[in-house]
This record gives C-alpha cells, structure tokens and sequence, in this order.
C-alpha cells in the first residue's frame, strides 16, 4: 500500500512551537542511511536537534551491524541528533527510555498499546513494528553526543515478501486504516525532544516503570547471545537497564546482547 509522500512543510507544522525552535529537519528522496546523513553533522557545532527523514534507506542497519529492511514510500526511518550534559554512564537505559516515550504517545495518538522488547524494539501482539538503534558519538565540549534512528513499518509494500526472519506487523494493519506519516513524524519528533530534556533532568528512573508495564520478554524463556549463550526466563530490568534473568545458576543482570525468545509467542 502507498502512502502519502514525505512532506517538509507539513511535518514542520506539526510540530509544537518550543520543539520547532530547536529542529533542523531535512527530508530526501533516499539516502544510505538517516543515521550517516545525521552522523555527517558530528563535526560542527550543532547536531542537538538534527533531524533527517527518507523515503528510501539502501543501506539502513539495526543493531550489531544488520540490515535493515528499508523499502521506498511505506515506512518510516527517521534519525535525530542530540547532546546531552551528562556523564556518558548517566545514558545508560537511553533505548528503554526511548521505547517508553513513543508507547506512550502510540497509546495518546493512535490508540495503540506497544510491547517493548529489551532493548530497543517495538511489538504488537507479538508482531515485530519498528526498532530503535542508539549510536553513541565521541564527546564533544563536554558534552556527550548520539544519534538516534526509529524505524517503523508502517505500509510494508504487499508485491514482495520482506526479508524479515520473525512475525511482524505494521502500522497500517494494527490501525486498520492508512496513516499520515508526516503526522506520525511530528508525533514522533515532538515526543523524542521533550522526552530527551525531561531525561537531562530525570533521567532513566522517571521512563522505566512505563516501560516495565510493556515489558514483552517478562515471563518468557530466552537465551541471550553476549559473548556466550545464556538460557533462562525474563525477570524485567534493574534500575540501569540491564536484562535481569532468572538462569539455574541465579539472577544475572545482562547489559548488553541479542535475545532471542524460545517457543516464540509464549509465556513460560
């Protein structure tokens, strides 16, 4: 299904006037990747509030370096640069935090109720939506510096299977309707940037009870791959972010790694 076009004029229109004074939005046709566009911007003095927007990605990625399936004039992948005043191990959780700031505008706008897979991607009825991936650029006067790419499915083209290796879903067919992306992009920019100043003064604490109520792994059987295989059940998240699991050998607390959900689908 097609969708309407990106459009710089109405994305900027939706946006709320304080957001508006701080983004530096840029729409193209395609690009490699949103996050290298936002990522050519490190070397001057202003990325807080970069944003870059594409139809087409030909070489969008996920974590750990993976593709990401990046089809033209359906879905949406945007990036964001921002600068935070803080020490680097105050960003620790940043992707939960992240995931919890769009559920909850997902919830306000479009009525729909988000799981959030440790760490960074988003679920619908045990359908894979969108993801997040958080780079962590060197600092800067002081002052520590990212890029933030989201990559939603949103109407994922029908004439060719994607080559996605779990269930997954979009947008369109959670809603039941088409939707707006350009309206989706404010949405999106709008809640990012004022979730990223409330995290300047709160920090992860004030994200990670929302996200907790999210919690898609809770309960399930998992092996995390980091740097060995590790197999038991999903206990939450520690105060940090950290993946707890209930393994024989006693609760561990993984901070990093690639989960994969045995007997998809199911709770333990």
């Amino acid at each position: 299904m097609q969708t309407l076009l990106l459009d710089y004029d109405r994305i900027l229109a939706g946006l709320s006037a304080p957001v508006a004074q701080v983004i530096a939005l840029s729409v193209y046709e395609t690009v490699g990747s949103t996050n290298d566009v936002v990522r050519d911007h490190a070397n001057s003095d202003v990325l807080a509030g970069v944003v870059v927007l594409a139809e087409e990605q030909t070489h969008g990625r996920g974590r750990r370096g993976r593709a990401w399936h990046s089809p033209a004039g359906g879905n949406l992948y945007l990036s964001m640069g921002w600068e935070f005043d803080l020490a680097l191990e105050r960003l620790s959780g940043l992707s939960l935090a992240v995931g919890a700031m769009l559920a909850e505008a997902f919830a306000r706008e479009f009525n729909i109720d988000l799981q959030l897979k440790w760490p960074n991607d988003f679920y619908y009825d045990g359908r894979k939506l969108g993801g997040i991936l958080v780079e962590i650029l060197p600092e800067r006067h002081g002052r520590q510096r990212l890029v933030l790419g989201i990559g939603l499915n949103v109407a994922m083209p029908s004439s060719e299977p994607p080559p996605i290796d779990r269930p997954w879903t979009d947008m369109t067919t959670v809603i039941g309707a088409p939707i707006d992306r350009n309206e989706l992009a404010a949405v999106i920019i709008n809640n990012v940037t004022r979730g990223f100043m409330e995290f300047e003064t709160r920090g992860l604490p004030h994200w990670l009870e929302r996200w907790r109520s999210r919690d898609f792994l809770l309960g399930r059987s998992v092996t995390v791959n980091n740097p060995s295989p590790l197999t038991g059940t999903a206990a939450g998240v520690n105060e940090e972010g950290a993946l707890l699991i209930e393994a024989p050998a006693g609760q561990c607390a993984v901070a990093g790694g690639e989960v994969s959900v045995l007997a998809f689908g199911e709770l333990s």
